[in-house]
């Protein structure tokens, strides 16, 4: 049996760890958007596979935030907090989101938390307003990272990627 082999030249490609990570979370946004009741009353009485699902998108955009952060600080020389607010701070001293994404996202961190902690029960009508607001401040925590890299000289090169 004979190799055939593929004429076409391959381009370099360069991987984009923040770029991949936002569209990821621009998915998870859109899932949200997608599964979200459409009021509080509706969230609250809707069935429990609704309320694991939207639980399961909260977790997973706040996740990604601190990913994203974490992965510019690395990128830009430092070492990624232990603590995931802390990586916030530092993009918003940084001037790359701004001081309301940084109040919302420290509030979503502590929510966060409390979530992913089985011994601690979070109430479904807060876990409502959190997923409203998550909405709106995580496509512009997303809006506001990709200024950052339209006007930063930050290039994520092969030599730079993450496994």
């Amino acid at each position: 049996m004979s190799e055939t082999k593929n004429t076409k030249e391959l381009t370099p490609c360069y991987f984009n760890p923040v770029k991949v990570k936002l569209e990821y979370m621009d998915e998870c946004l859109e899932q949200l958007r997608n599964g979200l009741p459409p009021n509080k009353e509706a969230y609250i009485n809707a069935e429990r596979l609704t309320h694991s699902f939207i639980t399961s998108c909260v977790l997973m955009i706040v996740q990604r935030c601190v990913d994203i952060n974490n992965t510019i600080i690395e990128f830009t020389g430092g070492t990624p907090p232990l603590l995931k607010h802390q990586g916030f701070y530092f993009m918003q001293e940084r001037g790359v989101i701004d001081t309301e994404t940084l109040n919302f996202f420290e509030h979503a961190v502590a929510c966060y938390q409390k979530i992913a902690n089985p011994y601690e029960i979070f109430p479904a009508d807060e876990l409502y307003e959190i997923a409203v607001l998550l909405l709106k401040h995580g496509e512009a925590y997303t809006r506001q990272i990709q200024v950052f890299f339209q006007n930063s000289e930050l290039v994520l090169s092969p030599e730079d990627t993450l496994n």
